[in-house]
């Protein structure tokens, strides 16, 4: 009897452990897991974006760093998610995220010239298509283990990575803002995808707003974000138009990036609670 009751308590124990690494990224949370591909998608745009502006002759150190920092960080973040990274469908898009950042990554090191920034335009929406992939990956992994140890964490997840990739869509639009200054002839082509950028970030704001996680700290984070972004919401046509000056548009969308960085990380934190 002993013994069966030793075995019993062995088997428990066992089957709690396996339960905790199951409901893990690897060795990291999923909230984590999240906010980090989350921020691959925004380093993606970061460095096309400071690349061009280097390009048309706007040059400082900040910039400088943006480019060679956002670099390091991608392919550093992208080997911390490979090591934890468990399912088929997680590493396949893990592999896809490589092999683009193959091609991607000669461009973003090679010497800023019209022509090269061309390039960049044309590579880095696949670039960020295949990042975004990876995260819906995670994110698909975690709701397969919530449900299936009845954990009502996802809609939080979710909000980790909407909330996240607020981060990205604030540099895309520096980016495309910038493209539409360079290149006469893709005018038309980066009007609108500034224009569904610009409309998926503003729309979100107020989703997040709203969301029954916020505490103070978030709040007043938002209510920061709205106080930068009413500048560009109430003259949307001027800022369509490329009105605004470059500077401008640089340092409010980096400070929008750093705020909803902010948010995100809070999020993560009240996930891990």
């Amino acid at each position: 009897m002993r013994f069966l009751n030793t075995l019993i308590i062995i088997t428990l124990i066992c089957s709690v452990n396996a339960t905790a690494q199951t409901q893990k990224f690897g060795s990291i949370d999923y909230s984590k897991a999240i906010n980090i591909s989350g921020k691959q998608r925004m380093l993606s745009q970061k460095m096309s974006k400071s690349y061009l502006l280097i390009s048309k002759g706007i040059v400082n150190d900040n910039i400088k760093k943006e480019v060679n920092s956002s670099k390091f960080i991608f392919e550093k973040q992208l080997d911390i998610l490979n090591q934890n990274a468990t399912g088929s469908a997680i590493k396949l898009s893990i592999k896809n995220v490589k092999k683009i950042w193959e091609e991607f990554k000669p461009i973003i090191e090679s010497t800023p010239s019209i022509e090269n920034s061309s390039r960049i335009m044309q590579l880095n929406t696949n670039l960020l298509r295949a990042s975004n992939e990876l995260v819906l990956s995670i994110e698909a992994s975690s709701n397969y283990n919530n449900q299936f140890f009845n954990n009502k964490n996802q809609d939080l997840i979710n909000t980790i990575n909407v909330s996240g990739k607020q981060r990205m869509l604030s540099q895309r639009l520096c980016l495309y803002y910038t493209g539409l200054t360079m290149f006469e002839n893709k005018k038309i082509d980066y009007r609108r995808i500034l224009t569904t950028v610009f409309d998926e970030f503003d729309s979100v704001i107020g989703d997040l707003l709203i969301s029954s996680y916020n505490n103070t700290e978030i709040e007043e984070e938002l209510g920061s974000v709205m106080s930068m972004w009413e500048k560009f919401q109430l003259n949307k046509r001027a800022f369509l138009n490329g009105e605004f000056t470059l500077e401008e548009v640089y340092n409010t969308t980096n400070e929008l990036t750093k705020s909803f960085n902010k948010i995100t990380g809070a999020y993560e934190l009240i996930a891990g609670k």
